[in-house]
C-alpha cells in the first residue's frame, strides 16, 4: 500500500452512501451482528447532512397497528403498475411502525393532533397509506440517526468519494477504493459485504444538485445488473423557488392551469384530476407544451388566506431559511403566476436484487434509492422505502458473513483502482465537467425525450450522448474538487446511455415511461423489468418477469372513492 500514498481498513460490512437507507443499513447491521462486528459508513459529503433524505420534510408512509397493510400494498402495486418487488414492499410496510419506534427512542419527535394522536395525512395517488415526518425535518432525521450510530463504534468515514469497488479472482465485491474529496488522498477500504446505499443517478437537478448517485454504475462495473432505467421521477417544479407543499396544496384546492386559465388536468386524468401522482401530472404538463398551451401555472388562489402562511414556512430548515430570506416576495411567487415544468430530478435505475437486497454478485447488496424495488415511490414512499431496504440489507449482510472469507486486497487490483481513480489528474487542465453536463442536461431534459418520448428522438439524442461522451474522454481535472466532478459527469454519461437505451427497448407506456409511438400499457408482453448487465463489454437489455405473489396487477382507474371501494372488495 505503500506505493499508493494511501490508507487501508479493513472492516466486515461496508455500507456506502450516508442517506436514509446507509443510515439505517449501518444500524442495522450493527444490532443485528454478533459483539465485535466491524461496521464502516463511507459517503462523499459529511454523513448526516447528505442524501436525498436530509434535504426534504422527511414525509415517510409508516403504518400504524390498525392501518391496512394488504390494502395499501395494492394500491403501492397498482400505482406502480405493477413495476414492483412485492416481497419486498410488503416487508418494508410491516417494518414501518417499528423503525418508527426506533425512531422516537432515539429522540426524534413527531407532531400530534390536539387529541394526542400522530398528525398524519394521505399523500398523492394513494388512498390508504398515510405519511408522517419527524420535526426538523430531514436534517434533523438524518442527524439523530448520526448521534444513534456514533456511540455504536461504527467507523464514519466522511468525505469519501468511492471510485471504485474491489473484486477478488471469483467475482466476490470485497470492498472499495476511495479519494478524500478534499485532500484526494487514496483509501482502500476491504469488507467482507458491501452495501451501496447511493442516490438514484440526477443530472443536478432538483433540490440535491450536489447528490449524484453514481454507486448504481460502480455496481454496474462490479458486474452487477441494474433495472428501471427508462423510469424517472418528474415532478411539477419552478426555479424561483422549492417547493415541497404541492401536494398538500392541490389537498386544499390548487388547481394546475394552462396559459389560458383552463384546469388541463380533468382532461388527462379524469377520476384523479391534479390529484393524480406525478408521473401523470408531467406527461399533461408536456402534451400542454406539445399544445402550445405554456406557461403553466399552479393556481394556489383557492387555498383560504387563513392557510397560506402554512404555505411559505417550511418543516426543512434550509428551505424555510429560503422562504425567509424572499419575504413577502415568496408569497407574491407562490400565490401569483409562476411559471412550473416538469423537472427531471433523477432516473429510477437501481440495482437488481432479491427481496432480501442481495445483488446478483456475491459480497454485494443494494439498499436506498440504488435498490431497484420500485419504479415509482409516491410522496412518503422514497424515504419509506429507504429505510426498510436498508433495515433488510444490514439484516441480510449479517447473515452472510459466515459463508464469506475475509477479504485478500490483490495488489495488482488496487494498483489498477488507483490508477483509475487518479488518471484524469492534470494540473494545467481546464474544468470542463460544467460544459459538459450543461450539454448533457439539454438532451436528457427536452420534454420530448425525458417524458414525451418516441424512437426517431431518442435515437437522435443517443447520437449526441456518444459525441459527447467522446468529447469527454479528452477532458482531465485541475485539481481534486474536478476530478469527482469528472466522476460524477461520467457517471450520467454512461446512465443516460442506459436510460433511452431501455427507453428504446421497452416499446409501451407505463408509469414515467411514455412513448408516442406506443401509447398503450401492454401488461401480456411487458410486465417485466427491462435488465441492463456487462455482458463482454456490451450491455445488453433484457427482460424478467416480475413475480406477483401477494396481489394481481391492475392500473388506477378511478379516484380515491373507487380505489377504496376495490380495496374493500379485495379484503385484507
Amino acid at each position: 500500500m505503500t506505493a499508493f500514498a494511501g490508507s487501508l481498513t479493513e472492516t466486515d460490512v461496508l455500507v456506502i452512501g450516508g442517506g436514509a437507507g446507509g443510515l439505517l443499513a449501518a444500524l442495522s447491521a450493527k444490532r443485528h451482528g454478533p459483539p465485535g462486528t466491524r461496521i464502516t459508513l463511507a459517503d462523499s459529503w459529511m454523513i448526516g447532512r447528505t442524501g436525498h433524505t436530509a434535504f426534504s420534510n422527511a414525509w415517510m408512509i409508516t403504518l400504524f397497528p390498525d392501518d391496512d397493510l394488504d390494502g395499501i400494498l395494492r394500491e403501492i402495486v397498482a400505482g406502480n403498475d405493477g413495476i414492483a418487488d412485492q416481497v419486498l414492499v410488503r416487508e418494508v410496510l410491516a417494518s414501518s411502525y417499528d423503525r418508527f419506534r426506533d425512531f422516537e427512542r432515539m429522540g426524534m419527535r413527531f407532531p400530534r393532533n390536539d387529541d394526542g394522536s400522530y398528525s398524519r395525512r394521505p399523500t398523492r395517488g394513494l388512498d390508504l397509506a398515510r405519511v408522517l415526518y419527524p420535526e426538523g425535518g430531514g436534517l434533523e432525521f438524518c442527524w439523530q440517526l448520526r448521534k444513534a450510530l456514533e456511540p455504536t463504534g461504527i467507523q464514519l468515514l466522511d468525505r469519501h468519494f468511492v471510485t471504485g469497488l474491489m473484486r477478488d479472482a471469483d467475482g466476490r465485491v470485497t470492498g472499495a477504493a476511495a479519494i478524500h474529496t478534499r485532500t484526494g488522498a487514496f483509501h482502500v477500504i476491504a469488507a467482507r459485504a458491501t452495501i451501496v446505499c447511493t442516490n438514484a443517478i440526477t443530472f443536478r437537478s432538483g433540490f440535491v444538485r450536489d447528490i449524484t448517485g453514481t454507486g448504481t454504475l460502480l455496481a454496474y462495473a462490479a458486474g452487477a445488473t441494474l433495472r428501471n432505467a427508462e423510469f424517472s421521477y418528474v415532478r411539477p417544479g419552478t426555479p424561483k423557488f422549492y417547493f415541497e407543499g404541492i401536494t398538500f396544496a392541490i389537498q386544499e384546492g390548487a388547481k394546475w392551469v394552462n396559459a389560458r386559465g383552463e384546469a388541463f388536468m380533468p382532461r388527462y386524468e379524469p377520476d384523479w384530476g391534479d390529484e393524480a401522482d406525478v408521473p401523470r401530472i408531467a406527461r399533461a404538463m408536456a402534451v400542454e407544451k406539445q399544445k402550445g398551451n405554456v406557461p403553466l401555472y399552479l393556481d394556489m388562489s383557492a387555498i383560504p388566506e387563513s392557510l397560506r402562511d402554512d404555505f411559505i414556512h417550511s418543516k426543512v430548515r434550509w428551505m424555510d431559511n429560503f422562504f425567509r430570506k424572499l419575504g413577502a416576495e415568496a408569497k407574491t411567487d407562490m400565490f401569483g403566476k409562476t411559471p412550473y415544468y416538469a423537472l427531471n430530478q433523477m432516473t429510477k435505475m437501481g440495482i437488481a436484487t432479491g427481496p432480501d437486497c442481495r445483488s446478483d454478485v456475491p459480497g454485494l447488496l443494494a439498499a436506498g434509492l440504488a435498490q431497484a424495488g420500485c419504479a415509482n415511490h409516491f410522496a412518503g414512499f422514497h424515504i419509506g422505502l429507504c429505510v426498510g431496504n436498508g433495515w433488510i440489507a444490514g439484516r441480510s449482510a449479517i447473515e452472510d458473513l459466515d459463508r464469506l472469507p475475509a477479504p485478500k486486497v490483490d495488489a495488482a487490483g488496487v494498483q489498477a483502482l488507483h490508477a483509475q481513480a487518479t488518471q484524469p489528474l492534470d494540473a494545467g487542465a481546464e474544468a470542463q465537467s460544467d460544459r459538459i453536463l450543461r450539454d448533457l442536461q439539454q438532451v436528457m431534459f427536452a420534454y420530448d425525450v425525458g417524458i414525451l418520448k418516441s424512437a426517431e428522438r431518442l435515437e437522435a439524442a443517443r447520437a449526441r450522448i456518444d459525441a459527447l461522451a467522446d468529447e469527454f474522454a479528452d477532458i482531465a481535472a485541475p485539481h481534486v474538487h474536478e476530478l469527482v466532478r469528472l466522476k460524477e459527469t461520467e457517471a450520467m454519461l454512461l446512465a443516460a446511455k442506459f436510460i433511452l437505451g431501455a427507453s428504446l427497448y421497452r416499446t409501451e407506456s407505463r408509469l414515467s415511461h411514455f412513448r408516442e409511438d406506443f401509447d398503450a400499457r401492454d401488461d401480456a408482453n411487458w410486465l417485466v423489468w427491462v435488465d441492463i448487465a456487462d455482458r463482454n463489454g456490451t450491455p445488453p437489455f433484457t427482460t424478467t418477469p416480475i413475480p406477483t405473489p401477494l396481489c394481481g396487477v391492475e392500473a388506477i382507474r378511478g379516484g380515491p372513492a373507487r380505489l377504496r371501494e376495490r380495496n374493500a372488495i379485495a379484503g385484507p
